[in-house]
């Protein structure tokens, strides 16, 4: 048996804050861009680790926020448990009656790391976090940004089908 439908204006108010997040992780991820020219450079190379474990952090916990959003308008809330996480990140590949997928297949697997990174992150001294990690991170968030984005604009097309805008 399917839930009913969300509202029109339960709707709108989904869409406006997509676009409010995914305008936070452009400008996010932009700031991650410009730590990429000087990465190899010796002078300030702690201080770049740390801020790009930070801002990839917060990467993750911003999609995470847009993922949480649709689940509770269409789920009632995101899943529970120790496990939540990550099976929040694969619930949004799925289709479901209520909504098609949001991710791809290869963007949640991207993700997947950005996660468990993110877990690193949280769990670890600044100093514990190797560059060369970091490094890698980086160039996969910023090369997987612009498909993520386009999943997220997707999505955002199809909830105004459903509202008829």
């Amino acid at each position: 048996m399917s839930s009913p439908s969300p509202s029109a204006r339960v709707l709108e108010d989904l869409i406006t804050d997509l676009q409010i997040e995914r305008r936070k992780l452009a400008q996010l991820v932009t700031s991650l861009q410009v730590l990429l020219p000087q990465w190899h450079e010796s002078e300030g190379q702690a201080e770049r680790v740390d801020a790009a474990a930070l801002r990839l952090q917060s990467l993750y916990t911003g999609v995470e926020r847009c993922f949480t959003q649709v689940v509770r308008v269409f789920n009632g809330g995101p899943p529970q448990g120790q496990d939540w996480h990550r099976r929040l990140l694969e619930r949004m590949a799925l289709e479901t009656e209520q909504r098609p997928a949001l991710l791809d297949s290869q963007t949640r697997e991207g993700l997947a790391e950005l996660l468990r990174f993110r877990h690193v992150v949280r769990h670890l001294y600044a100093y514990e976090l190797r560059a060369d990690q970091v490094h890698r991170l980086l160039l996969q968030a910023t090369e997987l940004w612009p498909r993520l984005e386009g999943q997220l604009l997707g999505f955002e097309a199809w909830l105004r089908e459903l509202i008829g805008a």
